[in-house]
């Protein structure tokens, strides 16, 4: 009986050690992305597909509403990593951070600005309440560019912060309010809800970090090998996405939880297919224009460099070394 209590405590010893020593091999960090939205889809499949442990990553991935609610959360350390709108970057730096992108998921806006029925068309809007996210997030400089696309003062619309995609399209729904700028698939769903699209965002083909993957320069500059990691992972994520069709599907309804085949194959279609790119670096043109944008009422965006708040080493790592046309076998 004592010999046999002794081997189990050898086995379970060394049961310890080896998992201690895996975790010691595994960088750990949490993501946090801060939309429902295919934008989001990266990470979601980085995860699900294993590919963060292939790269020694213990990724924990969390959802924090908003771009401007996660940037707070990196600022903190609550986090080490978040998948957010460039402004929070922009805007951040301006206010003497060193949070900085390294890779864009989207370097254009992917939004529709969608109405209810009653509204016929965008001058229809004056007057009446729009849904965004949070204020300074993708939803609010989308719904500003829109408006100013159809030459509708801002300040005639009534805008109000919604939490989230679904809680706009649940404003929608109920009558709240009588337009929100929506991304896919959660603007497709609303399409079949009744909900009339008046503007297909994208199409003014605008540059703007809707997602980029940001860190902070004290961490980055610390963990280095676990930058690289990451940035492999979003490669191969974004591969995998691209030539693994059913599994981006499942995975982009399983986050969503939109059930609905065609409305995921819609999503599929617009992310993977159209701006889901195989080289993510993040866009200097996105950041020149923000900073245009902020330079009236910002004396440091004036004087900004564009090239002070992204950092293309990484990617560009794994470019130059052929890492990238390998996975695509070019």
């Amino acid at each position: 009986m004592g010999k046999t209590a002794d081997r189990f405590a050898v086995v379970l010893l060394l049961a310890l050690l080896a998992a201690s020593s895996h975790a010691q091999g595994q960088e750990r960090l949490r993501l946090a992305y801060s939309a429902i939205s295919g934008s989001m889809l990266t990470p979601w499949v980085a995860l699900e597909a294993g590919i963060f442990k292939k790269n020694n990553l213990e990724a924990e991935l969390v959802y924090i509403a908003g771009g401007s609610v996660t940037a707070a959360a990196l600022v903190s350390g609550d986090i080490q990593v978040m998948l957010a709108n460039g402004d929070v970057v922009v805007r951040g730096r301006l206010q003497g951070s060193d949070m900085i992108s390294f890779a864009d998921a989207t370097s254009t806006f992917v939004f529709s600005l969608m109405v209810r029925p009653e509204i016929a068309k965008a001058q229809d809007l004056k007057g009446k309440r729009a849904g965004v996210s949070r204020f300074g997030t993708a939803t609010h400089a989308a719904l500003l560019a829109a408006l100013e696309h159809f030459r509708v003062p801002a300040g005639e619309v009534t805008i109000l912060q919604m939490g989230g995609l679904p809680q706009i399209m649940a404003g929608m729904e109920k009558g709240a309010i009588a337009a929100g700028v929506l991304s896919p698939p959660v603007n497709i769903k609303a399409r079949k809800m009744g909900m009339r699209e008046i503007l297909d965002i994208g199409t003014l083909k605008l540059p703007y970090q809707q997602s980029t993957f940001v860190a902070r320069q004290e961490w980055i500059k610390k963990n280095p090998e676990a930058m690289r990691g990451l940035a492999r992972s979003i490669v191969e994520a974004i591969h995998k996405i691209k030539t693994d069709k059913p599994f981006a599907q499942k995975i982009l309804a399983k986050y969503t939880k939109i059930e609905e085949p065609e409305i995921i194959d819609e999503a599929y279609r617009i992310f993977a297919l159209n701006y889901l790119p195989e080289v993510p670096y993040p866009s200097e043109a996105a950041v020149r224009r923000r900073l245009a944008d902020f330079a009236s009422n910002d004396e440091k965006a004036r004087s900004a460099n564009a090239k002070d708040f992204v950092d293309l080493r990484w990617v560009q790592e794994l470019e130059r070394s052929g890492f990238i046309a390998k996975l695509y076998r070019r």
